[in-house]
This record gives C-alpha cells, structure tokens and sequence, in this order.
C-alpha cells in the first residue's frame, strides 16, 4: 500500500505521485471539475441583473454581429480592448442576447486558468504537488471565482498571464522553438484582453534576462544554445500579434491609458501619500480587509481564505530563503501585477485591478503547503531514526495529520460555497450592485407588443455613450436596441431627463414611459401632470407610467 504522506516529497520513490503516476491526472481532472462547478453552477441565475459594463460589452458584440465590424479596440465607456467582446459576441451568435451568454465566456477562461497555473506551477517549482496544490487554490478561490461569472475582460488578464509564462519559462529552461512560439502567441494575446496585462512585460524580464546572463557565461566556457535567438522569437511573435493594437493606439492615443490616467496617483496633489495609502490597502486586502464593491467581493472579507493567506506567507519565506530564478520570477510577478491597483487612488482596494495578483500568489500558496508538508514530513522521519520505539505513535501521528491537512483543504471550496452562493448571490447589495431593476425594466419592455410606443427616460447619472448615459445600456442589451434602426424597428426610444418634452402622447396610440429610477417622485409627478392621461404601475421593481 502507497503512504500518501509522501505526496508531499514527491521526489521519493515512495511518493504518491511518482509511485503512481495516474493519479496526479485524475487529481487534476478533480480539481478541474470542481472549478467548472463553482464557475457555471447557476450561472444563468447568478449574479443577478446585469451591471451597466456587462450590458456595454454585449451591446458592442450584438452591433458587431449585426454589421460585421469587429473592433480591436472599442473606445466607448473609457475604452475596452476588443479580444473579449470579440468572443462574447461568438457566445450571443449561438445562445442569444442573455447575460449568461456573456458571463459563459468568462466562466471558461476562468476554469481553463486553472490548467494553467498547475502548468506554470509544476514546470516552475519542479513538483507536480506544488502544482495540484497551487491549482486547487486557484480553482477554489472566492476571488478568481467571482470574477469568473461577471462579463468583465479583466478574466482573460490571468489566463494568458500564466500560459504565456509557462511556455516562455518552458522554452528557455528546454530550449524548446515550439515553446517560445506559443509563449509569443499568448503573450500577444494578452495585450489585448486589460491594461493590467501590459505590466507583464516586467515578468517576462525576468527568465529573459537570467537565461541570457547564464548564456554568457556558457558561452565562455564551452559554447551555448543561443538565448538571445530564442528571445528575439518570443519577442517578435509577441509583437506581430499585438501589433493591430498598437498600431490603433498610434492613430488614437488618447485611448492608450483611457481610464487609467482619470484615477492615477500621480493627478492627485501628494502622488507619494497616495501611493503609500494604496500600496498599504493592496496588501491588506489580501489578509486583512478586502474590496468593498459588492461585485468584486463578499462584504469586505479578505480576498485570501485563511488558510491560503497562512501557505502564501510561509511559501513567500520559503522563497525568500530559496534565492534564485524561481523566487524572482514570483516576486517579480506579484509586485508588478499589483501594480495596476497600487498606481490608482479610487476604489481601493481593487480586486479587479489586481487580478493579475492571482498566479504568483496561488503558486506561493501552494509551494507554501508543499514546502510545509516535506518540513513536517521530514521531521518525523528524523524522529523515527531518532526514537525507532516510537515509530508506531510516529507514523500514526503523520497519518492524522494528513487527515487533518485533507480536512482543512475541504474547508476552502465550502467556504467558498457559502459565501458566494448563500451569502453573497441572494444580498440586497448584490441586487442592487449589478443593476438587476435595470434588466427587469428591459425584460419587461422586450415582452410588450411593438406598436406600443415606448419611451424609456434615463433620469440615472452615468458616463454618456452616444449621447446617452450608461445605465440605459443594460435596457438596450435586454432589448436589443442599442442602434437606431433596432430603436425605430421596436418602436422603443431613450430620453434624457431633460428630454421628456419630447415625448407625445396621441389618442390613437397606446404608450408606455419606464423611468429607471422609480425613486425620483418629481419626474413622476411632472409626467403626471403634463400626461394625466397616463397611470403609475409597478409590473416588477420598477416603475411605468402607462395609457392602458
């Protein structure tokens, strides 16, 4: 019988993943179908609602469909690189225009993530347990798994993070052209998913410059394989691929920081307080007191379990004692990626910003609890040479620690559970966080007859797109009337609040005005009495004035 307290030493002949080698892939597939759960189960119920830049995304995919233009870069709403609207609008072309649909396509990045960072983390600390251990955090993460059922790009930032890496990490240890080829093509991609990736170009620094200095070295005793070669290749694919955008931002670079140059530390007036007060918030979040936006977290919990928090800080000082390639890699990774949320000074903590935080920190997690297995296992080896009379209670000892360590491993995927599902998905807060009245009011008026003529008054403040601010995007997805044509087709019309004179009441037509914020009693007092005609419903959690 195989001890399976030698998964943690792995490089022993008795270790349960060399001694049996199957078993580490169906250890895998496991972990994998855990994480498809906890990303799909649900997913066409929750989240609830559909935020407002969910809804943009799948106005821009629904009106690429409809005309055939696909965007590289989509400048409206403060700019979004085109990569994942691009594949959201695949998702609408088969399953339709529902906030699932563009929530899918982040569920399946988010879970083939997952393979990735076992990859990444095997090749990188040479230990298929670190892997599985490193992936079944990631796979059970509250943080990678809320932001795996929202149709937000920032998803696709840690997936093409961790191939790219794999295979640029895998190439040059291997001297391996496929590797670096594929290693290009992921990292060219990933310039086109979320500006935090472009923080990435600091990461992939590292194995290039390390591999080259020990190619120098080499070189000058006995002749090398040439690194710089295979440099210049990842390199070139890379910028072949994220070329089309560049060359977009040569032509509009206004859009090249977008956002990012609105919330900066360095517009503020002491750029160094801010930077120390975030730098600070991002740390913490981590361990201490999390996002506070209801769509990116739980009511401010930490974004680490405990107990990954507790193997991420032991595998930092495992790290720290393990000078070298591998530590660099990772501490390099983990300060530049967190650097798009430290560099900001609203929101923060800023899970979203800092989703490229998620390898490096899930790998140190999980060398964190490998490295602490082979310390305790290999402490009670020692004792059982030491006292060989006690080797009974000594074994017995480890296999209950085992137990434990299993029992407390279950623990993270059920807390995770809970807090999202229980907790998190039926709150108040989250209603209100993803906007559900707003696809409610657009449910409803997609269910009405078109020769009803409907006016739908945007009395909500938000960042105007073409001419109209954004919460009327989520009614327009719902509708699919984000073009005129589409408005004009479906007899359906968007209004400012200063706009309501336009509206015509005739006494042949039957009309219906939705308000999207049902709170505001004098825009519905001013309709009332310019319209007496019209009477107040509230068909759901809404409100509608209406003529019949």
């Amino acid at each position: 019988m195989i001890d399976i307290t030698a998964c943690f030493v792995e490089s022993k002949c008795g270790g349960i993943l060399d001694a049996m080698k199957k078993w580490y892939f169906l250890l895998l597939l496991a972990i994998l179908a855990l994480g498809a759960f906890l990303r799909f189960y649900a997913i066409t119920e929750t989240p609830p609602g559909l935020y407002p830049d969910e809804a943009m995304n799948g106005n821009n995919a629904l009106e690429a469909l409809s005309t055939d233009r696909f965007r590289v870069f989509y400048p409206e709403n403060n700019g979004r690189e085109g990569l994942f609207i691009n594949l959201q609008a695949i998702s609408l072309a088969v399953f339709g225009n529902e906030p699932w649909a563009l929530r899918g396509v982040a569920a399946l990045f988010g879970t083939l993530t997952i393979v990735g960072i076992y990859l990444l983390s095997s090749e990188l600390l040479k230990s298929r347990a670190a892997g599985l251990l490193s992936a079944f955090f990631l796979a059970t993460s509250y943080w990678h798994v809320n932001f795996s059922r929202i149709g937000f790009r920032a998803i696709l930032v840690p997936f093409f993070a961790t191939f790219a890496m794999y295979f640029l990490f895998k190439g040059l240890r291997r001297d391996n052209i496929l590797n670096l080829v594929l290693a290009g093509i992921f990292a060219g991609l990933g310039f086109h998913t979320y500006i935090a990736f472009r923080f990435m170009l600091f990461v992939f620094a590292v194995p290039i410059v390390w591999y080259l200095l020990q190619n120098q070295k080499s070189k000058i005793k006995n002749g090398a394989a040439c690194v710089s070669c295979a440099t210049v290749l990842f390199l070139f694919i890379a910028f072949v691929i994220a070329l089309p955008l560049g060359v977009y931002f040569l032509q509009y670079p206004n859009d090249f920081l977008g956002r990012g140059s609105q919330v900066s530390i360095f517009s503020a007036d002491a750029p160094l307080r801010e930077l120390g007060k975030s730098s600070l918030s991002t740390v913490a979040m981590l361990f201490v007191k999390g996002d506070c936006n209801w769509r990116h977290n739980f009511n401010c919990k930490p974004q680490l379990d405990p107990l990954v928090a507790a193997f991420f800080i032991a595998g930092a000082v495992a790290l720290t004692m393990r000078s070298g390639l591998i530590g660099g890699i990772l501490f390099v990774s983990l300060v530049a990626m967190s650097l798009p949320a430290i560099l900001t000074r609203e929101g923060l903590p800023h899970a979203l910003r800092a989703i490229g935080m998620l390898p490096p920190v899930m790998i140190m997690a999980g060398y964190g609890a490998w490295w602490s297995g082979t310390k305790v296992t290999a402490w009670l080896e020692r004792q059982k040479i030491k006292w060989p009379e006690y080797a009974r209670q000594l074994a017995r000892i480890r296999r209950e620690l085992i137990i434990l360590f299993l029992v407390l491993l279950l623990t993270i995927p059920l807390a995770t559970y809970q807090n999202y599902f229980l907790r998190w998905a039926g709150h108040p807060e989250t209603y209100a966080a993803f906007s559900a009245d707003l696809l409610h009011i657009g449910q409803f008026l997609n269910s009405l007859p078109r020769d009803i003529k409907k006016y739908v008054v945007i009395n909500a403040a938000g960042t105007d797109v073409r001419g109209i601010p954004m919460p009327a995007q989520t009614v327009m997805f719902a509708t699919d009337t984000f073009r005129g044509e589409e408005r004009q087709e479906k007899n359906l019309f968007y209004l400012t609040r200063d706009e309501t004179s336009r509206i015509e009441l005739p006494d042949t037509e039957r009309v219906l005005i939705a308000i999207l914020d049902g709170g505001d009693r004098d825009l519905i007092r001013s309709l009332r009495q310019k319209f007496p005609a019209l009477k107040v419903g509230a068909p759901d959690d809404f409100v509608v004035l209406q003529n019949y």
